[in-house]
């Protein structure tokens, strides 16, 4: 369960504009999957500052009394279990719309091709682009789940699903990740690592603090790399939209 307690930030924490934004698009052809071509995956980076990934993590601990739990794997019907076999690491959960809000409000200029989903199959699906729907970005999800991976922790390859709303009015089409801190000395391992589907094939994407990773839900088969050495923590939740009413 989420907690309810109140981190400790200030009021104006994550004001402003990204502090050093850079956008760079995903090569399927050139990484060497091109049977993703077409598909959409952005790396964003200098989103955050290091010294902000810092107050986010602290104030994520603060909200559990510093206490991660095992994180589990969505098994359908809205239930989780526990598989360590396919996911094994720490994870908090916090909701906070202010907080993502303002997080998003740093990526979204970056990438205005997502505000509106008309006629594109390879997000949606079939029926939403056959019933010529559009759907518009409301919001990131309040849910935000912060994940520690440790030595020889992991998620193994998936494809992410897509989160409705209770009240069935909102529903996710994209995937961020912010990365809380970065590879080097400290931590060795750990990239988020888009799959070929025979698994022979891959591009990868390193940790860096502030870094933002933005991909589609359908379609791209990706995993947590097993980190060799030190911690990787990142932020993860999903972008939210609406349908268009006539």
């Amino acid at each position: 369960m989420a907690s309810t307690k109140t981190a400790k930030l200030h009021k104006s924490f994550l004001d402003g504009p990204a502090p050093a934004l850079k956008r760079s698009d995903v090569n399927w052809e050139k990484g060497g999957l091109p049977e993703y071509e077409g598909l959409w995956a952005v790396i964003l980076d200098g989103i955050v500052t290091e010294e902000e990934c810092d107050q986010l993590v602290a104030a994520a601990e603060a909200t559990t009394d510093g206490k991660w739990e095992r994180a589990m794997v969505n098994i359908g019907g809205g239930k989780q279990a526990l598989y360590d076999d396919v996911r094994n690491c720490g994870r908090i959960i916090w909701d906070d719309q202010e907080l993502v809000n303002k997080l998003w409000a740093r990526c979204a200029s970056a990438v205005p091709e997502i505000n509106e989903l008309v006629d594109w199959p390879d997000v949606t699906g079939n029926g939403p682009a056959k019933r010529k729907e559009t759907w518009k970005l409301s919001r990131l999800n309040e849910r935000m789940r912060f994940l520690k991976y440790g030595p020889d922790e992991y998620f193994k390859a998936h494809c992410d699903g897509t989160y409705e709303t209770p009240d069935k009015s909102e529903r996710s089409y994209f995937t961020l990740h912010l990365y809380l801190n970065e590879a080097g000395e400290q931590l060795k391992g750990g990239a988020t690592t888009f799959h070929s589907y025979n698994m022979g094939r891959e591009i990868r994407v390193v940790p860096k603090v502030g870094r933002v990773l933005l991909f589609q839900h359908r379609g791209l088969l990706h995993s947590g790399e097993d980190v060799d050495k030190g911690l990787k923590l990142t932020l993860r939740t999903d972008i939210m939209y609406t349908k268009a009413t006539e």
